[in-house]
């Protein structure tokens, strides 16, 4: 059978690992496969961050003072300018529509798609076109186990199927139920059968054929990066805001073998004729046995490899994160190491369901730059409860540990109906005075609401001194490896 997979994920840096581990089961199965990167044929992604310019601070405080400005008329202007200027519309791919339909004149029988929610409006130009051609489409991505999502998305004529949950064990059934059989697929939900319940996590990772990026466009990627995924979920997974242990693939930690892990490293370097990788766990450091694996033999596995990941410092158990396990990490290619901050005020932190304090992180910043690991943190302004003192802490922090941080990512809080805080702030609102308006934003599958966190006394000169910290930090320049993951989430 001939089975086209349109990548919407359209990252700019290295191929989509989803559709890599698709590609590779369908082959394995004898269907053929072709893989539709708007990213080749032109269609830009996604800005990651970056050496910001000199003037940036100012471009950073007016975008955060319009997202959180008490002017409806400000925010939905923003609103409307972000969208035009987004990659994800229908104008924005006409590239990418063009490729589908040649890839529907040259004869396929199914289009599978792989997308965020941003991107609803060209499946929809997909799905039509292909129904035209009478091909079923079916559609799958991380937000679809929340059930309103996958019925807004259903309602789009010319979809075949929407599938929540993690589609590996069955793939291969769902074809054969799209394209004939008809039959009842878990996790999968059709016009004609449109309840949905999310497919059951996978357990036996190491069954799985190895992600197959042949087909991406390896020549447009400034560096080759190899993506690569050693577990699912979080070995923590008590942040409450957090909507990644929630979706497709974080539902219960699972782990592969190290010895799974190594023999793909080691096929992906001779495959793709490189050394460099980039590992996209939630927290690498979850299996120690995985981690140490790693330290110990990546550089047997692959000579000269440089690799970056994410880990969680948290206050009790073993980490692995030691200032000599971090040092070994570094000879072993660690280039890059990034873990959230998200604020320094312990309270906050308490409330997020952390798990950490920021005497750690400190220790654990200063331990990764010291052995010469690039570091990378995380932030998040307005949380409920958060004031102006507790954003100040956070500037002071990042004010005492700018020689040892390299790049700091801030987000404002978006709230999740499906994570414990969205739970919690619906079930009970009285609890979270600083929340209201909330309501579910098919489009984004967040909750939109207003914050008045952001408009307490005090908080916007408190966020502007911390985002002069953070611009300060992002405005040093990268050094010898870490260089190569600039850009890199």
């Amino acid at each position: 059978m001939r089975i086209a997979i349109v990548d919407l994920n359209n990252f700019s840096r290295y191929p989509t690992l989803s559709v890599g581990q698709i590609a590779a089961i369908l082959r394995r199965a004898g269907h053929e496969v072709a893989v539709i990167s708007p990213f080749a044929v032109g269609v830009g992604s996604y800005r990651r961050v970056t050496r910001p310019h000199a003037l940036g601070y100012y471009e950073s405080v007016l975008r955060h003072a319009t997202a959180v400005s008490g002017a409806r008329v400000v925010r939905d202007l923003r609103r409307k300018v972000v969208a035009a200027r987004s990659p994800a519309s229908a104008r924005a791919q006409t590239a990418t529509l063009a490729e589908v339909q040649n890839a529907l004149d040259r004869g396929t029988d199914l289009l599978l798609i792989s997308a965020y929610s941003m991107y609803r409006e060209v499946c929809g130009a997909i799905a039509a076109e292909a129904a035209r051609c009478g091909v079923p489409v079916v559609v799958g991505g991380p937000m679809f186990g929340m059930p309103e999502i996958a019925a807004h998305w259903l309602d789009l004529p010319g979809i075949s199927g929407v599938f929540a949950g993690e589609a590996e064990g069955h793939l291969l059934d769902l074809v054969d139920s799209v394209t004939g059989s008809g039959r009842a697929v878990p996790g999968l939900a059709t016009p004609d059968r449109p309840e949905l319940v999310p497919a059951a996590p996978l357990a036996d990772f190491d069954a799985l054929p190895f992600p197959d990026y042949f087909d991406f466009p390896w020549d447009r990627y400034p560096n080759r990066i190899v993506p690569m995924m050693t577990g699912r979920g979080c070995g923590w997974g008590g942040c409450t805001f957090c909507s990644d242990v929630q979706t497709t693939s974080g539902r219960t930690f699972r782990s592969r073998s190290f010895a799974h892990v190594r023999d793909e490293m080691a096929w992906q370097s001779r495959r793709h004729r490189t050394g460099i990788f980039t590992f996209l766990d939630l927290k690498l450091n979850s299996d120690l046995a995985v981690w140490h694996g790693l330290i110990d033999e990546a550089q047997s596995v692959a000579p000269g490899c440089e690799w970056t990941a994410s880990v969680h410092v948290q206050s009790n158990g073993e980490n692995g994160l030691g200032p000599d396990a971090l040092k070994a990490a570094r000879r072993a290619g660690l280039s890059r190491i990034t873990t959230g901050l998200e604020s320094a005020a312990q309270g906050v932190l308490n409330a997020m369901g952390r798990g950490t304090n920021a005497e750690l992180l400190s220790r654990f910043v200063r331990h990764a730059s010291e052995a010469g690991i690039s570091v990378r943190m995380t932030s998040i302004l307005g949380y409920p409860g958060e004031t102006a003192e507790d954003v100040l802490c956070t500037a002071r922090f990042l004010a005492e540990h700018r020689p040892y941080i390299d790049r700091v990512v801030v987000n404002r809080l978006a709230i999740v109906g499906h994570t414990p805080l969205g739970r919690a702030i619906r079930r009970n609102p009285d609890r979270y005075p600083q929340i209201g308006a909330l309501v579910q934003n098919l489009g984004t599958g967040l909750m939109d609401h207003e914050n008045e966190t952001f408009r307490s006394a005090g908080h916007l000169s408190a966020a502007m001194r911390m985002l002069r910290e953070v611009h300060r930090i992002n405005r040093k320049p990268l050094k010898g490896a870490s260089l190569t993951f600039e850009g890199v989430m």
